[in-house]
């Protein structure tokens, strides 16, 4: 059945707890440009979608007080969550009983005179009397009202709303905006949840974690309590988990699967609320082991989750718990490297469906390690130039707070008080202080030029000190401040303590300085877990090159991902990749799957993965391909030029790889075409880097 309801009408409905939400539904999610794209379609009159409604009277468990009502019959929104949020707490100033997800701001304003939509900013709109407060207006009663309160305006407002009335009564009538609302009446709760996932699947599309969220639900509606429940209790201890992130950790518990697959479905409610049992074992069990012994104080000191997950598996088919101190060290030590090299910085689900496969099979976190050096590499230490340019966005910066914590250092103004990230009172934040300050460096260096900034905001010279003492250096000079430091605080901190350092022309030897025994420091605090040698089978004096072309080829899969990703229609290796490349590849990633057959051939369906099956030469076939190089002139510059580059570290490379001895000029034209590379992927990423914050 369908009928029309004006939105005044709709309002009245929730009021009366006639409209509820079934906790299987995820929270609020629009954000404000959604919000105010919705408020301008209802001023203009432009259709928005109608309302589905589950009219039924067995509800299921209802988010939010379930109120007695005289109907036999409860209406649960099924499709219009969103809509109808936005609609009741613009009209009304407040959120409704079933509120929850992200903040929904009431600030957004109308232009009388032109007609627009937009948040409040105090320069543009104080005292501005065509800008007017949309939510103000129509939770007050619209037209009428505001309309009573002109007496108490100056003569020339007065004038300029009465003048305005046909916008101010178009305005108002948002309230007649009417709606279709289809009311179904299905008795099966797995049904409603399909309905519910494919209606869904439009507008603000839900993720799989949202979808699985609801199949949990219909199955165990009480959950969400528990997982509000755990989530409230985490808090206290500075872990700031997620709907998303539990029930990420509940399907691997139940299905055994990184991703989510229709095997969920199949779960019941008792192995659920089994598995619900586990993840409360292992996860304060874990959580504990890595504030205490990893120096991790808080959520939001991982770059990705998706360690956890893979630590929350682990200890599932273990005792839930690590035997002993050596194993955990070695769980740690793993952690930190997956995290320092970005192992779920790309395709996270394949990896991390890897990554329990390998402990499908072994149980072991050595071959977790194991599977890091085949990702990674020989080498999984930081060395001097990985620093270089790094910022606190850096992977490498969480690592660096927790070697900085693991060596007990203390604030540099008040030595009695430890650096931690939670400390009390507000002179006793932690905060990170330029040790050359920045208004001291633009002395001498351009806030202008990208490279200038990157230099001077680097890991390099940032420390941790308190607010009290940040608040006492301020931009003070280098060679005046840290002279008084305690060296021994210093130290730990990875400073330097020689003072010629301190002087403003010799910053660049400073942070060269800073780097080595940063690096060193780092390299010390991951050793201290576990002893991970290993033989390259590289000579040693050439290891650091080898290690260094490795990084290029990494970062030349991603740039080629990324930028071929977003300029294809629909399929960017069907679309970019040459047809002969594409044999040979494809040939290779068949030969692969044959001698692995238990891994998810669905990970071949992003370019990324295929590109690991590319070599030197064959990226640069793609970029300079007729209908790809437009795509990367702007990035190479010249194909002359990224030829012969190519063709230098490929040189390189080979003499490493073939044991056949590097002849010094190929060693040295191998270098300038790693500096080169490194500089451009290098400024590429910060490029790409500062589109996303941007956005």
């Amino acid at each position: 059945m369908a009928i029309e309801k004006k939105i005044q009408e709709i309002l009245t409905s929730i009021d009366n707890d006639e409209y509820t939400i079934p906790e299987f539904q995820r929270g609020y999610v629009w954000n404000s440009t959604q919000v105010k794209g919705f408020i301008r379609s209802l001023y203009l009159g432009y259709p928005s979608g109608s309302f589905l409604i589950w009219k039924t009277k067995e509800p299921s468990k209802i988010r939010g007080d379930q109120k007695e009502t005289n109907s036999v019959f409860h209406h649960l929104i099924l499709d219009g969550q969103q809509r109808l949020t936005t609609i009741y707490t613009i009209f009304k100033g407040k959120t409704p009983e079933w509120y929850e997800g992200v903040a929904l701001r009431t600030d957004l304003y109308f232009n009388i005179s032109t007609e627009e939509f937009e948040y409040y900013t105090q320069r543009k709109m104080s005292n501005k009397p065509e800008w007017i407060n949309v939510s103000e207006f129509l939770s007050k009663g619209g037209v009428s009202h505001f309309i009573s309160g002109l007496d108490k305006l100056s003569e020339e407002d007065r004038k300029y709303y009465i003048q305005n009335l046909t916008t101010l009564n178009k305005l108002g009538a948002i309230k007649d905006y009417g709606y279709y609302i289809k009311e179904i009446t299905i008795t099966e709760l797995d049904k409603v949840v399909e309905i519910f996932n494919l209606v869904n699947k439009t507008g603000t599309t839900l993720n799989e974690s949202d979808l699985a969220l609801a199949i949990i639900t219909s199955n165990w509606p009480e959950i969400k309590d528990r997982f509000r429940e755990a989530i409230e209790e985490y808090k206290k201890y500075n872990y700031d988990l997620s709907f998303r992130f539990l029930t990420r950790c509940l399907n691997i518990l139940t299905t055994e699967r990184g991703k989510y697959t229709a095997e969920i479905t199949y779960v019941t409610k008792e192995e659920f609320e089994e598995a619900w049992k586990r993840l409360n074992k292992i996860l304060p069990h874990l959580i504990n082991i890595l504030r205490d012994s990893a120096y991790i104080d808080s959520s939001e000191d991982y770059s990705s989750v998706y360690v956890l997950y893979v630590l929350v598996y682990y200890l599932s088919r273990k005792n839930l718990k690590f035997e002993s101190t050596e194993e955990a060290n070695k769980a740690i030590y793993w952690m930190f490297m997956a995290l320092l090299w970005g192992r779920f910085s790309g395709s996270s689900e394949s990896y991390l469906e890897k990554d329990m496969n390998i402990l499908k099979e072994s149980d072991s976190i050595d071959e977790l390690i194991q599977e890091m050096h085949l990702y990674r590499g020989a080498n999984l230490f930081l060395r001097p130039e990985d620093l270089a340019m790094q910022g606190v966005r850096s992977r490498i910066y969480n690592i660096f707070y927790s070697s900085i914590r693991a060596q007990n250092a203390k604030d540099w103004t008040n030595p009695a008080l430890s650096l931690y990230s939670k400390n009390i009172g507000y002179n006793n934040k932690l905060q990170r202080h330029h040790i050359f300050p920045k208004a001291f460096l633009y002395e001498k260096y351009n806030s202008n030029n990208s490279v200038h900034k990157a230099m001077i905001n680097e890991i390099a010279n940032i420390a941790f000190i308190t607010q009290e003492s940040n608040m006492e250096i301020l931009a003070s000079d280098p060679k005046n401040y840290l002279p008084k430091i305690d060296a021994t605080e210093l130290r730990k901190q990875f400073v330097p303590t020689d003072e010629n350092l301190y002087a403003l022309n010799r910053y660049e030897q400073f942070l060269e300085s800073r780097r080595e025994l940063l690096c060193n420091g780092i390299n010390k605090f991951l050793s201290s877990y576990y002893n991970d040698i290993k033989g390259s089978g590289v000579p040693e004096d050439l290891e650091h090159y080898d290690n260094k072309i490795e990084e290029i080829e990494l970062s030349l899969r991603d740039l080629i991902s990324n930028k071929l990703d977003m300029a294809a229609e629909l399929d960017s290796y069907q679309e970019y990749v040459p047809s002969h490349l594409k044999e040979k590849v494809e040939a290779k990633i068949k030969s692969w799957i044959t001698k692995n057959p238990g891994e998810d051939k669905t990970q071949f369906l992003m370019l990324r993965r295929k590109l690991d099956f590319f070599d030197l030469q064959e990226y640069f076939e793609v970029v300079s391909s007729k209908t790809v190089w437009p795509i990367f002139e702007e990035t190479f510059g010249s194909k002359g030029s990224l030829q012969a580059r190519f063709s230098q570290i490929g040189e390189l490379r080979n003499s490493i790889r073939h044991s056949r001895g590097a002849t010094e000029v190929a060693i040295k034209d191998g270098e300038a075409a790693i500096a080169w590379f490194v500089s451009i992927l290098r400024s590429s990423a910060s490029t790409v880097e500062q589109e996303n914050s941007d956005e």
